[in-house]
Parts: structure tokens; C-alpha cells; sequence
């Protein structure tokens, strides 16, 4: 018995150590060859191929030679898993390099090195994750368990890694931190594999219904490819909706992340003994079929309850509760078929074949909604597709066609349901109603693989939402007149600004402004092909982009920074909120430096500061940041920002990389503003030389006192990313206005 025990931990060990390595490989991937829709997918399926490949290869090799001790062969694989885990980590900085090379080279035709990139990186620790698959078979046969047991624990352990690392490891250790942590756990399960014993692998397996000798024929195959590919599938849609009703933030892909797991891991413990009742099959994935039917709808109202978006510290424990409670009936229900097939067989090379045919389910899957079903019809028609795809296989695995009968009636009726509970949402863009709480119109929408996009008009202007998000907008009160400055003005600081950069393209305004000051040409960057489509509904930005100087450029920023060996006198940057996930990384000191590399001397970067959507630690830490890189650096504040009475909350920092041969007055850039001595462009100033000046509230000096003893963001520590928030008490009684002014209390300290 207690053997048993410690081999569920064993394999629950392994389970927790495995997802959270991919969590570490996104972050550092992205970093080195870009964040992208196509990488995304690419990385996927890389993984999901890797563990494929190393489940066959060790389902024939122990197929043939059975190893009497299974668990000192899992210690080896688990010390493997620990050295090749961290190539994306090793290798990272001269990928990084190889990739800007090839870029240079070849343009856009890099997706083979892409994919190569991913197979060298964590092709290796995949292969080894895949196989240890047939392992936990001959292990749970030595245990005399059903193999589904120990696949829950596995699951199980999976969701927890999830959560740890997201709510533990990398807001205290960071990236780094985080891999040591890994690799001692590696350790700690291979010394507690050699330290289990186990009975020899060709005991019989107690609980199996079938003999151990049964072949996998076409229906269980069929059954696992279908399972796995809507779970992906449902894995992209719900996301997505997620992401909108919940924000782009790490926590909320974690809750989601951990609610298809756990579910999952539920549907392989009681497995067996649905078995042992005789539950068709068929009727399983019917029950499966209207419960996706059914939840998809529920999960698109999520952003209309503000406990989910709302800072507390309570907002992920609200979060876990409702996406298991919504999403864990449907994946649950899908989640037995799965390790119900695999108690089935007796045999390594089966448990193999099944586990590559449900993985290869899962690759097209997800690739299937992100670059098919996705674009068509949005998150809603994909997951309910998943739906129709269960039903099918429902009505085709039932035995009599009166049980087809009945089955097909009730998933009708599922059908209808879920038809109407979506019907009255069924145009509505999730989140709309935190920014138009009365009549507003859908102007232009757009689904893609990377974002939902959509240009929302209301009362008073228009806004370009992404993924449920206001990320900009153009308002007829003024309070936008700061994306106008965040171009101007760092061009009028500049003598004489040929060559520009913007970097988050949105509404455009930044781009005319600077398009207005007269370079010689303007590099437009975007991670989003659609937000430049939407450009042409924003009058504000007057046709920026048809203008033959204008060059749009489809990557997110920081890649294209290390890509392109292009210099310029001017970069400005408006990234997405500092909290969203991913956004550090345009906060970060490698991001200044990679900027500072691209700037010619005597350049300018200006980078947004959004008071209302920091902390007042974060604040610093970003200003500490920019200031290591651009010590010779100033806060700007828009005088025109904030609500009525309130304090200003939009300010941008603005650098300048020193020039060879700066004379002392060079130093006091600030102060100068040549550019107003040139000709006015197409459009009057918002702001005279005077007011220009007079906002600027922090000089280097008094910038570098406000940035004192800050611990400053690093793609290392994801401080912006994964750090704790205000807690809710803290949220009742003070919100972002009080963050407003304690950020405004730090600036008058440094100013005095």
C-alpha cells in the first residue's frame, strides 16, 4: 500500500514539473524569437510532436523487453527532463541572434528555422515528457492500478504545477529562480523513483475490463483523436473568451489553464468506475456534447460580473470557482473516454498508439481553431463545432438506433438551448459594457488568431477594443489628446528627426502626430494585422497610413527592434496595459537596451506611463528601468489627462541616448525644443512652447530620486507581469485614483 502511494506522488511530481516548464518555455521563447500567432501553434505542436515521438519510442523498446524495475528507468528520464528543459534558457540569447540574422536575410521566410529552433530548444525534454507515458503503464501495472489512476494523478499533478508557478514561482523567483526550483524537483522525483519498490511489470492489471493482450482497433482510435482534438479545441475558444471577459492578464490564463486540467484529471479518477457501471460510451459523449453546448454561452457573460476583473485578492479564487464550476462538467465529461480506453489495454506499444493518435488530435485541434474556425466565426461557432464534432461521435459509437434516436432529440434540445441563451449576445462584443454603458454601435469587428478586434462608437468618440480590452481611442473631450503628444513631442524635442519609429499602432493618432512633424519615412509596428485594417474608421489619425512614408510592419515591437538593422531619431511606444500578460517585456531593461541599439545618436525614445494602471512601486520600477538604460531622461505629464478635478494620470518618460561629442548644454535637452523653430505641419499644435515646457515634471536629477532603491523590471523577474496586487480592502477604499495620488505624492517628493 504504501508503494502505491508513493508512486501516484511519483507521477503526480512529474505531471506538476512538466506543464510548468512550459510555462517557463513560452516566456522565454517569446523573447527570443517574438511573440505570434504562428509561433504560438508552431510551439505547440512541437511540444505535443516531441512527446509523441518519445511515447512511441518507448512504448516498442519495453515492448519488447519489459523492464522489471520501471521506476529507475522513469529516474532516468526525469534527470534527462531536468538537463534538456533548460536549453530554451541556455540557448535563448543566441537564438535570439540567429533569428535577427535570418530575418535580415530572408524576410519573412523563416518558418523553417522557426520550427527547427523549436525542435533543438524543447524538442529533447518533450521527447522525454512522451516517454514516460508507457512507463506510468508498466508502473501502474507493477501497483497492481489501473493506468487511468495514475494518469489522474499525473493530470492532477499538472493543474497544481500551474498554479504554483504562476502564483508562486515566478512572482518570487522569477525565470531564473524558477528553473533552479524545477531542476531540484526533477531531482527530488528521481531519488524518490530509486528509493520506491516496485513488483515485477507482467502482473495483471486487477481492474482492467478486458484482457491485457486486446489491440486497439479503429473505433477506440477514432474515439481518443476526436477527444483530443476538441479538448484543444475548446482550450482556444474559452480562452479566448476568457481573455475578453477577464482581461489579458497571467492569472486569468492560469485559472483556465488549471480548470481544464483538474477537470481532466477528475475524468480520469472515476473512469474505472464509470467502466464497472456500463455507461455507453456513446451516451458519455453526448452528456459532454451539451455540456459544451450549454457552457459556452455562460462563459461569454463573464464580463459582466466585475467580481472577475475587479483588483482583489480574492479575483482568482472568484475566477477558479466559476470556470470549474461552468467548464469542469463538459471537459470532466470529455476527460473520461481517455484513460478509459487506456485501462483497456495491456500492452506498452498500445498505451503508445492511443496517446500519439489523442495527441495528434490535440495539434490539430488547436491549430484547427486558431487559424479555421477562429477567423470565421469566432470564439462562440468554434467551441460549439467542438460540440457538434461530440455529437457526431456520440450518435456514431451508440449501438441501436433507438438509443441514436433518443440521444439525437435530447442534444437537439441542448442545441436550442444554448441557441437562445446566446441569441441576445450573439452581436455583442464581450467587455463593451465597461466602456459604453448606454447606446454605442459595433462599427467594425474582426476575428483573428491572435486577437478579437472591434471599433466601438459611442456618445462621444469611438475606441479600438482588443480582446474585450479599450486599449485606445479617439474622444471628443480631449482626455486623448496624450496620444497626439506621445509623437510630437519627442519629435519637437529632436533638432532634426528624419527617421521615426511607433511601435502599437491603435488608433494612429501617435503616428500622424509624429507623420505631422515631417520625418524622411515612419516605421508603423503592430502585432495585429487587424488594427491596422481598422485604422481607415479613425479620422484622427488623417489617413497616416496612406501616406507613401509610412511603413506597417506586422510583429510585435521588441522583435522587430532586434531584427531590423534599421537606426532612428525617434521611437515612441504606447504597449498594452503593464499587467497584461506579455506586456513586461516592453518595459523591461533588455527592452531599452534593444531600443537604445536602434537609435542614432542624440536619439529620443518616448514610452508611455500610465498613472492610473500602475502601482506606485511599479511606477518606480519602470521609471528605474528606463533610467538605467537613458539615465539622461524626463517625466513628461499631459496636462489634459485625468477625470474632471482630478489629478493628471497619462505621462510619458522620455529618454536621450548621448551623442558623440556632447557639448555640457547638450545635457539639458529638455529645455531647448528645436523643433518648434520649424515649420508647422498640416494640423495646429495642441500646445505652445511655454506649456511644453512647464510639463515637464521630473528633470534626470529628479527623476533618478524617484527611481531610487526601485527594484527595476527585468524579462527575468516578470516584476509587471506576476507580482502581487493591491489587496481588496486596499481596492474598496482607494482604487486607481488614490494610486493616482500617491504616484503624484512620490513626483513632488522628487521634485523637492
Amino acid at each position: 500500500m504504501r508503494e502505491r502511494h508513493s508512486i501516484r506522488l511519483i507521477f503526480f511530481g512529474g505531471g506538476m514539473m512538466a506543464l510548468a516548464w512550459q510555462v517557463l518555455w513560452a516566456h522565454r521563447l517569446s523573447l527570443a524569437l517574438g511573440v505570434s500567432a504562428q509561433g504560438v501553434a508552431l510551439t505547440v505542436a512541437t511540444t505535443m510532436a516531441g512527446m509523441t515521438l518519445g511515447a512511441w519510442w518507448m512504448g516498442a523498446r519495453v515492448q519488447s523487453r519489459a523492464p522489471r524495475h520501471p521506476l529507475r528507468l522513469y529516474a532516468a528520464i526525469e534527470l534527462i527532463i531536468a538537463i534538456t528543459a533548460r536549453l530554451p534558457e541556455w540557448l535563448g540569447g543566441r537564438i535570439a541572434d540567429w533569428d535577427a540574422t535570418l530575418y535580415q536575410r530572408l524576410g519573412d521566410g523563416s518558418p523553417v528555422f522557426l520550427l527547427a529552433t523549436l525542435a533543438l530548444t524543447i524538442g529533447p525534454a518533450a521527447w522525454a515528457m512522451g516517454a514516460s507515458f508507457p512507463l506510468m503503464g508498466l508502473a501502474a501495472r507493477s501497483a497492481r492500478l489501473p493506468i487511468s489512476a495514475l494518469y489522474g494523478w499525473n493530470t492532477a499533478g499538472a493543474a497544481m504545477g500551474i498554479v504554483i508557478v504562476s502564483f508562486w514561482i515566478l512572482p518570487h523567483a522569477g525565470l531564473l529562480g524558477g528553473s533552479l526550483l524545477l531542476t531540484a524537483g526533477h531531482l527530488l522525483v528521481a531519488t524518490a523513483c530509486l528509493l520506491t519498490r516496485t513488483a515485477a511489470p507482467d502482473l495483471p492489471l486487477s481492474d482492467s475490463p478486458v484482457a491485457p493482450g486486446d489491440r486497439p482497433g479503429w473505433r477506440p482510435l477514432a474515439l481518443a483523436f476526436v477527444t483530443g482534438l476538441v479538448t484543444f479545441q475548446l482550450e482556444v475558444a474559452w480562452f479566448r473568451l476568457l481573455r475578453s471577459a477577464w482581461f489579458s492578464t497571467a492569472d486569468a490564463f492560469a485559472v483556465m489553464l488549471f480548470c481544464f486540467l483538474i477537470a481532466l484529471a477528475a475524468g480520469a479518477a472515476i473512469a474505472p468506475r464509470v467502466a464497472r457501471w456500463g455507461l455507453p460510451v456513446g451516451a458519455g459523449l453526448g452528456l459532454a456534447a451539451a455540456a459544451v453546448a450549454l457552457a459556452t454561452p455562460i462563459i461569454g457573460w463573464f464580463d459582466r460580473w466585475t467580481v472577475f476583473h475587479t483588483w482583489s485578492e480574492w479575483r482568482p479564487l472568484w475566477r477558479l470557482l466559476a470556470g470549474l464550476l461552468v467548464m469542469g462538467p463538459p471537459v470532466m465529461a470529455i476527460g473520461i473516454l481517455f484513460p478509459a480506453l487506456l485501462d483497456r489495454l495491456g500492452k506498452a506499444r498500445d498505451w503508445s498508439l492511443l496517446y500519439g493518435v489523442n495527441t495528434a488530435g490535440a495539434v490539430i485541434g488547436s491549430n484547427l481553431a486558431a487559424w479555421v474556425l477562429l477567423p470565421a466565426g469566432g470564439a462562440v461557432m468554434t467551441a460549439w463545432v467542438g460540440a457538434i464534432l461530440l455529437a457526431i461521435a456520440s450518435l456514431a459509437a451508440l449501438r441501436t438506433w433507438r438509443s441514436r434516436g433518443e440521444m439525437a432529440i435530447a442534444l437537439a434540445v441542448a442545441g436550442v438551448v444554448a441557441v437562445a441563451m446566446h441569441w441576445g449576445d450573439r452581436d455583442r462584443v464581450l467587455g463593451v459594457e465597461r466602456i459604453a454603458r448606454g447606446e454605442h454601435q459595433v462599427i467594425a469587428r474582426e476575428w483573428g488568431p491572435d486577437a478579437d478586434v472591434a471599433v466601438i462608437g459611442f456618445s462621444g468618440g469611438k475606441a479600438l477594443m482588443i480582446d474585450g480590452f479599450l486599449t485606445t481611442a479617439q474622444l471628443d473631450n480631449g482626455l486623448a489628446n496624450y496620444m497626439d503628444r506621445m509623437g510630437r513631442l519627442p519629435m519637437l524635442l529632436h533638432p532634426a528627426p528624419r527617421s521615426a519609429l511607433v511601435i502599437c499602432f491603435g488608433t494612429g493618432q501617435t503616428a500622424n502626430a509624429v507623420r505631422e512633424e515631417n520625418p524622411d519615412a515612419i516605421d508603423l509596428v503592430d502585432l495585429s494585422p487587424a488594427v491596422f485594417r481598422m485604422g481607415a474608421h479613425f479620422e484622427a489619425n488623417r489617413g497616416v497610413l496612406d501616406d507613401p512614408r509610412a511603413n506597417r510592419i506586422v510583429m510585435d515591437g521588441r522583435s522587430w527592434l532586434r531584427r531590423t538593422d534599421h537606426r532612428y531619431d525617434v521611437i515612441t511606444l504606447e504597449p498594452m496595459p503593464p499587467y497584461f500578460a506579455g506586456s513586461n517585456s516592453l518595459y523591461s531593461v533588455e527592452f531599452y537596451r534593444e531600443a537604445a541599439a536602434r537609435l542614432q545618436p542624440g536619439g529620443l525614445i518616448a514610452q508611455w506611463f500610465p498613472l492610473h494602471l500602475l502601482t506606485p512601486e511599479h511606477g518606480r520600477s519602470i521609471a528605474a528601468a528606463f533610467c538605467s538604460v537613458f539615465p539622461d531622461a524626463i517625466l513628461w505629464l499631459d496636462p489634459d489627462s485625468g477625470p474632471p478635478g482630478g489629478l493628471p494620470d497619462q505621462a510619458m518618460l522620455i529618454g536621450r541616448l548621448p551623442a558623440e561629442g556632447d557639448r555640457p548644454d547638450d545635457r539639458i535637452f529638455w529645455l531647448k525644443w528645436p523643433g518648434f523653430d520649424r515649420p508647422p505641419g498640416p494640423s495646429p499644435r495642441r500646445l505652445d512652447p511655454m506649456t511644453a515646457a512647464r510639463q515637464v515634471w521630473l528633470t534626470p536629477s529628479q527623476l533618478t530620486a524617484y527611481a531610487d532603491h526601485a527594484i527595476s523590471v527585468t524579462d527575468e523577474n516578470l516584476l509587471l507581469e506576476y507580482s502581487e496586487r493591491p489587496t481588496s480592502s486596499q481596492e474598496g477604499r482607494k482604487g486607481s485614483a488614490v494610486w493616482v495620488r500617491e504616484i503624484h505624492q512620490q513626483f513632488d517628493a522628487a521634485r523637492n
